[in-house]
């Protein structure tokens, strides 16, 4: 749990050190369990029961994605629990959204395994939650640190210099199929 927690943590900072970034997101160390509108374990649970999120917390930039408050978790599963859809269980927890798509874990596993859903096909990113927060706080990391917040060119084309730290940290970090969703997802 010290490495959900430690990776939470750090998404927290990320978070409030991009003045562009919209709404609120804060750490508690006390659990905040009153508020888990769908059964939620692992990986996930402690991401809700440790996170303070008000306003539709939104991460700019390349990496965008809105995270979906826990009062919302009922609300945004409603779409995507379709009657004899195969690909869909209810077992899975959206977390996250980006201009329709969404990022999501599986309860089953106690590690809250991440997948991205483009067009509601699925495919992995990363095999715990933690893992995936880790990735995207390196990656925010990089794109904040090393190119000014902007990895792309004049002509609005992510520049090449950029892809290849994203996806030599990326290498780095997770399995090869893991680190192809991360970029399916936020490079098309």
């Amino acid at each position: 749990m010290m490495y959900i927690k430690n990776t939470i943590q750090d998404f927290v900072i990320k978070f409030k050190t991009n003045d562009l970034n919209m709404g609120e997101i804060d750490f508690t160390a006390e659990e905040n369990e009153s508020s888990l509108p769908v059964n939620l374990n692992g990986e996930i649970r402690f991401f809700y029961s440790h996170l303070i999120l008000n306003d539709h917390p939104t991460f700019y930039g390349t990496f965008f994605i809105q995270i979906v408050e826990s009062q919302d978790l009922n609300e945004i599963l409603s779409g995507w629990r379709v009657q004899n859809d195969t690909a869909w269980h209810d077992e899975y927890i959206i977390f996250a959204e980006r201009n329709g798509d969404v990022l999501f874990c599986d309860t089953r596993n106690i590690t809250s395994p991440v997948y991205g859903s483009i067009q509601k096909r699925n495919f992995i990113i990363s095999g715990s939650l933690a893992d995936f927060l880790d990735v995207f706080c390196s990656a925010i990391e990089i794109e904040q640190s090393k190119y000014d917040g902007d990895g792309t060119d004049d002509d609005f084309n992510f520049r090449e210099d950029f892809l290849e730290d994203i996806d030599f940290m990326l290498k780095s970090k997770l399995k090869d199929v893991e680190a192809k969703g991360f970029k399916q997802f936020f490079f098309g």
